[in-house]
């Protein structure tokens, strides 16, 4: 008696367990993906490859196949680009990571682009045909240095961003759509992303994701790639 309850009791922990981790618990998403991107003065370019996300580790690695192979890893302030035995180290933009679709998506935080309890507050939320657009405001302290953002939710997923600079001025547009599901969790296979420079120049990059798993325990190396500083 004593072991059919043993049993029993591992069958139900085990299925518990199995649901939790499909239903609410995605620490990893990787997948192939392009990006298109193309200037207002006619310059264009194509790169191609892998791309891979942990969250417990906060790192973005890219494996670069197209036009040539190089990777890419983000960290928290600096990006990496390596390719055969030269490595070259850039500054990024703070938040980079923790506003990336992979970072969100996985946090289920993608809806409202992360900004809730961050250094933006909710102003207001009003209806556009199909889609709800929140307005969101920087704190009093931060006002001088970012500028508003609005987010556009359509069919209860994000949809659009509009980002402005401190003097109000629209600086960047995103566009999130052809959303794939796996299990409860959803992800953007598409995103447009227009950056208005101050030249007037507009740089327009169309983001496209396939194969995209989560979770998965395989490609380890790729999860994990580091890069040791002299």
């Amino acid at each position: 008696m004593q072991k059919i309850k043993v049993v029993l009791f591992l069958l139900f922990f085990g299925l518990f367990f199995q649901s939790f981790g499909q239903k609410d618990f995605y620490y990893r998403v990787r997948a192939d993906f392009s990006v298109k991107e193309k200037s207002s003065d006619g310059r264009n370019s194509l790169t191609m490859g892998k791309v891979y996300y942990d969250k417990a580790r906060k790192r973005i690695v890219y494996n670069v196949l197209f036009p040539e192979k190089e990777m890419w890893l983000f960290t928290d302030s600096v990006m990496y680009v390596i390719k055969g035995n030269n490595r070259e180290k850039k500054p990024i933009v703070a938040g980079y990571i923790d506003f990336s679709v992979f970072n969100l998506s996985l946090n289920n935080k993608l809806k409202d682009y992360g900004l809730k309890n961050s250094i933006y507050s909710l102003k207001e939320v009003t209806r556009d045909e199909d889609m709800v657009i929140s307005l969101w405001e920087p704190h009093k302290e931060y006002a001088k240095l970012v500028g508003n953002i609005r987010v556009a939710v359509k069919d209860n997923r994000l949809y659009g961003v509009l980002v402005y600079d401190a003097s109000n001025k629209l600086i960047g547009r995103q566009v999130f759509s052809e959303y794939t599901k796996i299990g409860s969790f959803e992800f953007p296979t598409e995103i447009i992303n227009i950056t208005y420079l101050e030249n007037g120049e507009e740089v327009t990059q169309i983001t496209t994701y396939s194969n995209v798993k989560v979770n998965n325990w395989d490609e380890d190396y790729f999860y994990n790639y580091n890069v040791t500083e002299p």
